[in-house]
Formats: C-alpha cells, structure tokens, sequence
C-alpha cells in the first residue's frame, strides 16, 4: 500500500464517524465551505503581501542609500556600506534623482539576476504571477524589484536581493492563514453545528424515535406524539405525526373490533340460517292449509323467511369473501349480459334490455364478471319491482383498451341517506330489506379487475351506474 492509498484510508476512517449522522455531514460541510471562503479569500492576500514585502525591501534599500548618498563615498568604509545594505536586506541598491543614477553596492561584482519584479504600477494579474513564481522558485534565487522611492526621494529605485528570506516570510504567512482558518472554521462549524443540533437535528430525531416507537406498538395510546408547540416546520410535521397516529391507532382498534364482531356474526348467522331453513320447511307446509286467514298470513310469513335466508347468507358470503386473483382472459360481452338480464328476469311489467353491441370483448373473468353485473342488475329490477314498473338497459362502448358499460333505469332514484355510503356493506342499501353487500360486491370486483363503480347520476327520472374496466396489458404498461 502506498503513502497515499495509507491517507486516503486514514481519511476515510477519520471522517466516517461523522457521515452517519445529519449532524455530523453538517459539521464537516461548514468546515468545508469555510475553508473554501477563506482559500478564496487567501489568494488576493497573498498577492497583495508579497507586493508589501517587495514594497519594504524598497522602502528599506532607499533609507539604507540615504547616508551613502549625503556622504563623501570615501568617508565610509566598505565594511559599513556592507552593513547598511545587509540591514536593509539587499545586495545592491540603484537610485535615480535628476537624470543621475547612483548605484550602491554590498559586494564588488553583483551576482547574476534570475528574475524581475515591477512593482511600479501593479495590477492584479501581475501580482498574481509573481507572486506564484515566488512560491515556486528554487532556493537561492537573486531577484532585482523595479519601483518608485517614497517622499519623492528620486524617480526610480532598484534593487537586487536574495529572494529567500520574502519566500519564507509568503510560507510563514500562508501557515498563519491556514491555521487561522482552521480556527474560524471549527468555531463556525461548532457554532452551527450546537445551534442547528439544538433547533433542527434533536426534533427530528425525537420524531424519528418516536414512530420507531409508535411502529413497535400502534395500539398504545402513550406513543402517540405530544406536539412541543413550535409555530414552524417542524411543529406543523410534529402535528401532522400526532394527528395521523391517532386516526392509525383509531383505525387498528375499530378494524379489530369489526374483525371480532365479523367473527361472531358469522357464528351467528351460520346457526340462525339452519333454524330459517327449518321454519322456511315449515312455512311451506303451513302455505297448504286451506284456512282462509292462514291463505292470508302464509306469503307475508313465507316473504319474511326468504329475506330472512337471503340476509344471512349474503352476510355468510361477504365475511368469508377472499376473492381469487380474477383470471383474465377476452370474454365476449354480449352473452354474459345475457345470461344476467336471464337470471333476473320477473313475471311482472319490469322489461330487461340489453344494447350492448355484439363485437365487444371485455378483458375479465367471466364469472367475477357475471357476479359484478348480476348485483347492479338485480338491485335496479328490485327497486322498479317494488315500484311496479320500469326498465333497465344495459349499454356499452370500447375504446382506447378499456370497456364502459352503462346500466340504466328509470326508477325513483337513489335516496340522499342511502348515496353517502353507497358502496359500504350493510350500510348502502336504498330499499328496505336490503343488505347493501351487493354494490360492495360489485365495487371490490370492480377494483379486482383495475377498474371501478361509479354512480353517473340518479333522479326522479331514473339511476346510471358505470362499470369502467381497462384491458389487463394497459394496467401493466402504466
């Protein structure tokens, strides 16, 4: 493993800790933009020290030529001229006053120029390069700074130098900024991290616990959520939560009683259906006298056991419903209305039609099919039974891979009571005697299949319901 595959690894392992959490992705996010502020903000000031730096060395080189200048050349001796320029930090120093240029020098024979730096009238593109072709110069190198002498002290100044002494100064000063950034960044991150600890990443964490919490045991009523009362976000979420796990909790406790109530009203309507059966034998048998008051009491004691027989076993059939997968397959419609309007078919002035066009196939299964039509259809010719007359049509139309078939009839209509729970059972029927399990028959078979029941309209001059049903290959490709 090499020396950067150990670091990376090492980083990985260093930074895992804090990715596990929103908190800790927060903390290493702030010190990272913080960082990138400050590398953004550390290039312009490293450009404009570096420019200072040469600025003081020519500031300096000019006071240090102040005395060489006003003094007899002779009247000081190498070893002070040495002196002053070394203080300075400067090799030799070229000073121009009124068209003369004087040149003062710490050795004999200046050594060779490597590089230039013209700092008369910087910009910042300039600063810029030379201050990247300080950082990356080799050691040692000599280098002549081109400016303007201070206090109108002359017109131009140069100066030769070792550069080594400005390039470490740039790196002392680029670790400076780089700790102080480290600094800023972590009290910024820690900052933000306590404060956004404190206000978001602690209610959403008591959130998470508590449906945690709530998911282990939805029927305890002390794992609801206790809202804290904030006016923001997360307060609304926080009443959201409560709100919806104790319409949960509501819903589970009301399901089971049903599931309990369901099972004993099956057991109970198994037993009742056996004690109908026996007094249905007998009530046909009391048909057969011949006394006139019995003649007159048998059919209402006979019409009252039927709907009797009928209701607990439809109940029967309803609490044991577990419908099969349908299985689909092109079923011609035509026959199958048929053979319902057949089934309901009555002695009395209630006409069955059926308009449905002979080429039309429905993608279902047959006998679901025939059930879905059988209670919609049953329903309607019961109403106008009760009515006198009427009849029901059924219609249909096939397009775009779904088939609409339209059962009308021009009966009294459908009750405002009876229409705001029309498809729940036991609560749905509009006549007297019903059950309502057949149009909650009819729906579930409906949705089986993809489709639904919809109550088109109902009125004084008659009921529409539509049975929608899309083709088995649009309901895969949606």
């Amino acid at each position: 493993m090499t020396v950067w595959q150990r670091l990376r690894a090492l980083g990985r392992r260093l930074v895992a800790p804090f990715t596990r959490s929103l908190s800790g992705r927060l903390l290493l996010l702030t010190i990272a933009f913080v960082m990138l502020s400050e590398v953004i903000v550390y290039i312009p000031s490293l450009c404009l020290y570096h420019t200072n730096l040469l600025s003081m060395r020519l500031a300096a080189a000019q006071l240090a030529a102040l005395p060489l200048s006003e003094t007899d050349r002779d009247a000081l001796s190498d070893d002070l001229r040495r002196e002053l320029l070394a203080n300075a930090g400067v090799i030799a120093v070229s000073l121009k006053r009124s068209e003369t240029r004087e040149l003062y020098l710490a050795e004999e024979m200046p050594p060779q120029i490597d590089a230039a730096f013209d700092i008369t009238s910087p910009t910042y593109l300039s600063m810029l390069a030379d201050t990247f072709d300080a950082l990356t110069a080799p050691a040692g190198r000599t280098i002549r700074i081109m400016g303007v002498p201070r206090l109108r002290g002359g017109e131009k100044i140069d100066v030769v130098m070792n550069e080594d002494e400005i390039r470490g100064e740039l790196f002392a000063y680029s670790q400076r900024i780089f700790l102080l950034s480290l600094l800023i960044s972590g009290a910024t991150a820690l900052l933000v991290f306590v404060s956004v600890s404190w206000a978001f990443v602690r209610p959403v964490q008591r959130l998470t616990r508590n449906m945690l919490a709530f998911r282990e045991r939805p029927e305890d009523a002390y794992r609801i959520l206790e809202p804290s009362g904030r006016e923001d976000e997360i307060g609304r979420a926080e009443e959201t939560l409560a709100q919806m796990q104790s319409e949960l909790r509501m819903a589970l406790h009301q399901r089971a009683h049903l599931a309990a109530l369901g099972t004993s009203v099956a057991k109970i309507n198994h037993d009742l259906r056996n004690l109908l059966a026996t007094a249905q034998l007998t009530s046909d048998r009391i048909a057969t006298v011949s006394d006139p008051a019995v003649q007159r009491l048998a059919p209402r004691l006979i019409s009252a056991i039927d709907r009797a027989v009928e209701l607990t076993s439809a109940t029967l059939r309803y609490a044991r419903a577990e419908e099969a997968a349908p299985q689909r397959r092109l079923v011609p419609l035509r026959p199958v209305v048929e053979e319902v309007l057949t089934a309901c078919e009555t002695q009395g002035p209630v006409t069955v039609e059926n308009l449905v066009p002979g080429e039309i196939e429905i993608d279902a299964d047959p006998d679901q099919l025939f059930r879905l039509l059988m209670n919609i259809v049953r329903n309607a010719v019961q109403v106008l039974e009760a009515q006198g007359q009427g009849s029901v049509r059924v219609i249909a139309i096939k397009s775009a891979g779904k088939a609409v078939i339209d059962i009308a009839d021009n009966g009294p209509g459908i009750p405002e009571r009876a229409r705001e729970h029309l498809f729940e059972p036991f609560t749905g029927s509009a006549r007297s005697g019903g059950t309502g399990l057949g149009l909650a028959i009819a729906k579930e078979l409906a949705l089986a299949h993809g489709g639904d029941i919809t109550l088109i309209r109902t009125g004084a001059e008659g009921t529409v319901f539509r049975i929608t049903i899309p083709d088995s290959d649009l309901e895969d490709g949606a």
